[in-house]
């Protein structure tokens, strides 16, 4: 039924990026004003002093992104670009002379993972069965971050319908993205293209969605911060699901005061995500405590479970600890139990395949009637000749999946039935009980046990990872529900970034953001990717 719609390049990409050829030859000097990889209050700062418009912010960025996104080292993190951003800027630079109560977020440009609706700009979720899959509203968080004056640059890639299945952070849509820092690794996924776009200094933050540790890979990689809030903090209406059990809406940032102001932006009760219903009155206000916790007297736990995987990893992680200790903290060592290590095959791969399928047609069904309204279709489209003859075809392990998610019907089997009503919770208590009997504040630890995979189209003999699978960390928080923060502490030999974890109890965000910002005052963020 639908084999026969051609594959294009996304219109408003192409146009928009034809267009930027002469900005490579003429970049905008704001150096001057705001230094690369500028903070949110440093753009806000020029922008209230005048130095700065955000006209000129913008072609910034687009500068940026030309030169090093689709030329140069190729990161490609983006999959489009929003074809009226240049007008939008002015808008917001006319208003601005005449607005007296802005936000701190008013004209400061960001990205969003292709997974979030965006009006009238293409979501593809990185499947080329959807890209041109035009929304004719926004994804709830994007809208209240575009309520707030802040300008949407485009669209990151990501890994194709949020699962990498071998190919980290590649896409039938987008392509591969690969690591600014070392362009023969990947940047994890599947927010790739998010967490790539923030190092490479393309917008100052981006949004990510983590569902199995999909938006705290790719920041651990890349070097820049993460958060995975607590499951029902941020709202997931209007974003591709993957597994609703899990899915979180997140932010990437270079530093944690940037990701707290963030934070405090997007959270809130969405009428469309029952998950938010539930969330308490008191939350947010994260920026403005963020640099007020101290590491002294601060009982964290340091969960053992997955070291030995890699060397390099390891040795940073014992740097960090020292100076953890060395500034106050009480580390207390924890062995989790033995089924904490195996959360993937007894919980979030059954869930996710049991979910997938009907939460995904339910999405598809929310779309215009030229667009897929079943998975069947959506395979079809994938697999015709359109795509699959293309330069970027869909990773066949995906298509095996998505096969397989056809024929999965699972949502009303005991297995289901019993990991969500008896294994999830029994996992939240334990890890409570660990919590509250040795009086920790939080878990610490690496957030992956390796570093940066090499990119799948490339053999990496320098690659070393004795773990069969370096996420099995970050599977905790998701099977739980739990908020986890990823801060970058450190680089490997490889010129690879690597992060430290604070992981606590639902909505204690403030506390993990307090934590994770005063390891970054300890270990200062490094100077970003020498792209050329």
């Amino acid at each position: 039924m639908y084999a026969h719609l051609a594959r294009m390049n996304i219109s408003c990409r192409a146009v928009l990026l034809g267009s930027l050829a002469a900005l490579s030859m003429h970049a905008v000097a704001v150096d001057g004003a705001v230094p690369a990889n500028a903070s949110i209050e440093q753009l806000r700062r020029a922008l209230d002093s005048g130095h700065v418009t955000s006209e000129q912010l913008v072609r910034y960025y687009l500068d940026r992104i030309e030169r090093f996104d689709k030329n140069g080292p190729h990161i490609n993190a983006l999959i489009t670009l929003n074809p009226e951003i240049l007008e939008q800027a002015r808008r917001s630079d006319a208003e601005a002379k005449h607005k007296s109560n802005k936000g701190i977020l008013y004209g400061i440009p960001f990205i969003a993972k292709d997974n979030y609706d965006t009006r009238g700009i293409a979501t593809s979720g990185g499947s080329a069965a959807l890209e041109h899959s035009v929304p004719t509203a926004n994804a709830f968080v994007v809208q209240k971050l575009l309520d707030q004056g802040a300008l949407l640059v485009g669209k990151a890639n990501m890994s194709e319908l949020a699962a990498s299945y071998g190919r980290l952070g590649y896409s039938s849509a987008g392509g591969l993205t690969v690591n600014p820092y070392n362009t023969a690794r990947d940047v994890s996924g599947s927010s790739s293209g998010s967490a790539a776009a923030v190092a490479a200094d393309f917008a100052t933050f981006a949004l990510g969605t983590d569902t199995s540790g999909s938006l705290r890979g790719p920041a651990n990689v890349a070097g820049v911060v993460g958060v995975r809030p607590t499951l029902g903090l941020t709202s997931r209406g209007g974003v591709i699901p993957l597994s609703l059990t899990f899915d979180t809406t997140g932010v990437l940032a270079r530093s944690v005061k940037d990701a707290a102001i963030v934070l405090d932006a997007i959270v809130g009760a969405d009428f469309q995500d029952a998950s938010t219903l539930q969330q308490p009155a008191n939350h947010g206000g994260y920026a403005a405590t963020v640099a007020s916790h101290s590491l002294q007297g601060t009982r964290l736990g340091v969960i053992t479970n997955f070291r030995g995987a890699n060397a390099e990893v390891d040795g940073i992680e014992e740097i960090v600890l020292r100076e953890l200790v060395a500034h106050g903290a009480v580390l207390v060592p924890v062995a989790l139990p033995k089924e904490f290590e195996n959360l993937w095959r007894s919980v979030l791969g059954p869930v996710g395949e049991a979910e997938f399928k009907p939460q995904f047609e339910r999405y598809l069904h929310t779309l215009s009637a030229t667009q897929p309204k079943t998975l069947e279709q959506l395979i079809e489209i994938s697999e015709s000749p359109a795509v699959a003859d293309s330069p970027t075809p869909v990773n066949p392990e995906r298509l095996k999946g998505l096969r397989q998610a056809e024929t999965t019907q699972l949502t009303d089997s005991p297995t289901y039935i019993h990991i969500l009503t008896q294994v999830i919770p029994s996992l939240r208590l334990q890890l409570r009980s660990v919590l509250m009997a040795n009086k920790l504040q939080a878990f610490v630890f690496s957030t992956m046990s390796c570093p940066a995979t090499p990119r799948f189209d490339r053999v990496d003999p320098s690659y070393r990872c004795n773990s069969d699978d370096p996420y099995k960390a970050s599977y905790i928080a998701s099977a739980a529900g739990f908020p986890e923060v990823t801060v970058p502490v450190g680089r490997t030999s490889a010129n690879l970034p690597d992060g430290i974890s604070f992981m606590g109890l639902p909505y204690h965000e403030t506390k993990l953001l307090g934590l994770a910002n005063a390891l970054q005052v300890i270990r200062p963020p490094m100077p970003g990717p020498q792209l050329r």
